[in-house]
C-alpha cells in the first residue's frame, strides 16, 4: 500500500499505524486467556474473535494513515479491563 502522504511504500505513517493496531491486539491476548475465556458466553467468545479478526484486518481497510483513528475497530462493550489485573 503506497501512502498518500509521503508516497512512498511502507513509509513511517504506516509504521505508526500497524505499531498502534499491534499494541491494542497484543492488550486484547488477555481476552482470550484459558480460564477467562471458558467464562464466557458463546455470545462473547463470538464478540472477542470478531474484535481480533477486525484488528488484524485493520491495516487493508484504511485508506489513509492520518484517519484510521476513526476507523479503529470498538471492543466489546461488555469488555472491562480496569481490574482485570488488580494485585491485592
Amino acid at each position: 500500500m503506497t501512502c498518500p502522504i509521503c508516497e512512498t511504500k511502507d513509509c513511517r505513517h504506516y509504521f505508526k499505524l500497524r505499531t498502534v493496531r499491534d499494541g491494542l491486539l497484543n492488550d486484547s491476548d488477555k481476552y482470550v486467556l484459558p480460564d477467562l475465556w471458558e467464562s464466557y458466553t458463546d455470545q462473547q467468545k463470538q464478540d472477542v474473535s470478531t474484535y481480533r479478526q477486525a484488528l488484524r484486518d485493520f491495516p487493508a481497510t484504511v485508506d489513509s494513515p492520518m484517519s484510521f483513528g476513526s476507523k479503529l475497530p470498538a471492543k466489546p462493550s461488555w469488555v472491562f479491563d480496569s481490574d482485570t489485573y488488580t494485585m491485592a
